[in-house]
């Protein structure tokens, strides 16, 4: 990583006013938001923005919060760099983490951890989800209906998840179309909405605070699909090279065979699959690669509807210190 004195003089050079960026974005309590599919390099903006205002990072990723998974993750040692980072590693891997409780946390550190020592609010991740709840709000969809949940999953159990998710595409269709169809814990919920409320569950949440939360200047970065995909394919290999079947042998050996992170994340439900010989390691090493190209898929799915976002497309840059002074001028902008 490149000096942050050699950069700051390069972007001098360049006319760009970084004290007066980080000036104007404290005193307007703007935050930023760094986002975009899975194997962009959000994080490394993220790590530099952070070296060049002075700042410090807000993971944004629903996965990254749970300690010991660290590798299929993609968990990034920011403080290697001087760079603290927020909301990465704070509950166990059988903690089942509620978008509510995430932005509870975030709003709290935002508070505590950044305006109050006039720091500039930088997160970064791909969960489109939590990026929304924190900088919009929550949704008032009703609560959970027990009794309906252990119907349901008892019908999954016996029958399997397809039929459920057929019917989430004839309720709403456009809810559908944005998760996973074996995403079986936001089929259950959406369906249960739409039981209890008689609404579909993309109302909820188009119905969303319209009066932002707070003021966000929105950076999304994106690769073209078949680089993205090559991309994600050769990340994979790595996680595999780096340990991660033994960082998933280690989680299950420390009792969270049952936990909610494992059974989520990609990357670990497969691996698990294999050690309990369901499927062999060519057969896993595919299902990764797979599961992890329809999350980047989803996860531009989200992204592309919020009009906010500026784009940039790293296939434009053949050095990192373009994309951070493209950065800045839209920071620059406001």
């Amino acid at each position: 990583m490149p000096n942050n004195k050699e950069i700051l003089e390069k972007l001098k050079k360049e006319s760009i006013d970084t004290a007066g960026i980080k000036r104007d974005l404290i005193n307007k309590k703007k935050i930023i938001v760094i986002c975009g599919p899975t194997g962009t390099g959000k994080t490394d903006l993220g790590i530099y923005l952070a070296k060049v205002l002075a700042t410090e990072i807000i993971s944004v990723d629903s996965m990254q919060v749970y300690k010991g998974m660290d590798i299929g993750t993609g968990k990034i040692d920011t403080g290697v760099y001087g760079i603290n980072q927020f909301m990465v590693d704070i509950f166990d891997a059988n903690h089942k983490m509620t978008v509510k409780e995430f932005r509870d946390i975030a709003t709290e550190i935002i508070k505590s951890n950044f305006y109050s020592k006039k720091k500039i609010p930088l997160m970064v991740g791909g969960s489109g989800m939590y990026i929304k709840a924190l900088i919009d709000g929550i949704d008032e969809s009703p609560g959970e209906d027990k009794d309906l949940r252990i119907k349901m999953n008892k019908d999954i159990n016996k029958s399997g998840l397809e039929n459920y998710y057929k019917k989430l595409c004839e309720v709403d269709s456009q809810y559908a179309s944005r998760i996973n169809k074996n995403d079986r814990r936001r089929i259950i919920r959406a369906l249960e909405v739409h039981m209890t409320a008689s609404i579909p569950y993309s109302d909820f949440q188009r119905s969303w605070n319209s009066a932002a939360r707070y003021d966000a200047i929105f950076i999304g970065l994106k690769k073209n699909r078949l680089r993205l995909y090559r991309a994600i394919e050769k990340r994979v290999d790595n996680m595999f090279e780096k340990g991660l079947i033994e960082e998933v042998k280690k989680l299950l050996d420390d009792g969270f065979s049952d936990s909610y992170g494992l059974k989520q994340a990609v990357g670990y439900k497969e691996i698990i699959s294999y050690l309990n010989g369901d499927i062999d390691m060519d057969e896993c090493k595919k299902l990764v690669k797979q599961n992890s190209r329809r999350i980047a898929k989803k996860q531009m799915t989200w992204f592309r509807q919020d009009y906010r976002i500026n784009w940039l497309s790293i296939d434009n840059y053949d050095n990192i210190f373009d994309l951070i002074k493209d950065t800045l001028r839209l920071l620059q902008k406001g």
